[in-house]
């Protein structure tokens, strides 16, 4: 595929990344660039240069370790990680007040973790080392694996943005060096396969991503919605060597909501009988960053920019710690409650009384 465009079949745009290693179709892809993620907020990727066969690895690794009985998934649960790293089983999460039928590993970068002393910036607790599963050894060198091209193709999207946007390529390359806060789940959603129940429709909630881009792979079995412009829900079916791209809102508030997130949720219906399986990566912030940057768009585009969208269940701060870690404090109490118990008493006191994205 070599050119870009809308797809009717699919809903969303297709663009390919690979034009940009050929001039003659680099200027196209960065008007197309900049034209689709101001208008849709989410297009599919192909030509991202991610290795199939890694990426399949990554994923019957996981199918393995997400087949073993609870007790032992839950000997990586995300409870023991002060870093919010592990296993969530399902149910355990909540969007909205209504509780997300998947379960998950939470993947970042391994690391050791920070020298955090008592009046330091709490978000400096989110890097350390991964939980791995004994029980799945080759788990840890295929997500390493994998994370690491997901990542270039991500800072090679975010590159182009930037050209796109007329700055600088390198215009966010400080927020995302030093040590980033990035993220590489593997999600499981179990089939709904009785009928008449509807309480487990909600795979994931409705929400928006606080990073600056997530690159998500899914399976060939659908579910993936994203809300329209008027309100209304529109599938993002599989489309074969893809990944979805959406803008984070952290790239929302650099450009002054010239880009925005976008809301998207997963669908299980009832009387599904196959399971879904994805593979999101959040390409985030430096935690050591304080402030992130307003990008200087042209005169033209900042006349488009509407400031950054508000959302009173879940406020956008320009404080780059802050962004990060006010998810993982609302969506994983039981990490909350055992490692920041000051922050746990707040969320209770303001009447957050079970984990809850939002």
């Amino acid at each position: 595929m070599t050119t870009t465009g809308i797809s009717d079949e699919h809903n969303l745009p297709i663009i390919n990344l690979a034009e940009l290693d050929n001039e003659s179709t680099k200027v196209h892809f960065y008007t197309q660039l900049r034209h689709l993620a101001k208008d849709i907020g989410f297009f599919y990727v192909v030509g991202h240069g991610i290795n199939e066969n890694d990426r399949d690895a990554f994923l019957n690794a996981s199918k393995k370790f997400f087949a073993l009985p609870q007790d032992e998934k839950d000997q990586i649960s995300m409870a023991n990680s002060k870093h919010f790293r592990g296993y969530t089983k399902t149910g355990d999460e909540l969007t909205r007040n209504k509780p997300d039928y998947r379960e998950q590993i939470d993947f970042g970068e391994e690391r050791l973790p920070l020298i955090v002393r008592e009046n330091d910036d709490i978000w400096l607790n989110l890097i350390g080392p991964n939980q791995w599963p004994k029980k799945v050894p080759e788990m840890k060198e295929a997500a390493l694996r994998y994370q690491s091209q997901v990542r270039a193709a991500s800072v090679k999207l975010l590159h182009a943005f930037m050209v796109a946007l007329g700055v600088p390529e390198d215009s966010l390359d400080e927020l995302i060096s030093g040590i980033p806060q990035n993220l590489l789940k593997v999600v499981h959603y179990p089939a709904n396969d009785d009928p008449s129940n509807s309480d487990r429709t909600q795979g994931c909630g409705p929400h928006k991503d606080a990073g600056i881009l997530t690159m998500l792979w899914q399976d060939g079995s659908g579910g993936l919605q994203v809300m329209k412009k008027d309100g209304t829900w529109i599938d993002a079916p599989p489309v074969k060597g893809s990944v979805v791209i959406n803008i984070g809102e952290s790239l929302e508030l650099a450009t002054n909501g010239y880009l925005q997130a976008n809301f998207h949720q997963v669908v299980m219906p009832p009387g599904r009988t196959t399971s879904r399986y994805s593979i999101p990566y959040f390409l985030t912030t430096n935690v050591r960053a304080k402030k992130i940057p307003l990008l200087n768009l042209s005169d033209e585009l900042k006349a488009q920019a509407q400031g950054p969208s508000s959302d009173p269940l879940n406020p956008l701060f320009d404080d780059v710690g802050k962004n990060l870690i006010k998810t993982r404090l609302r969506s994983h109490l039981a990490v909350t409650k055992r490692f920041y118990p000051k922050q746990y008493e707040e969320l209770v006191a303001n009447g957050v009384v079970s984990n809850s994205a939002y």
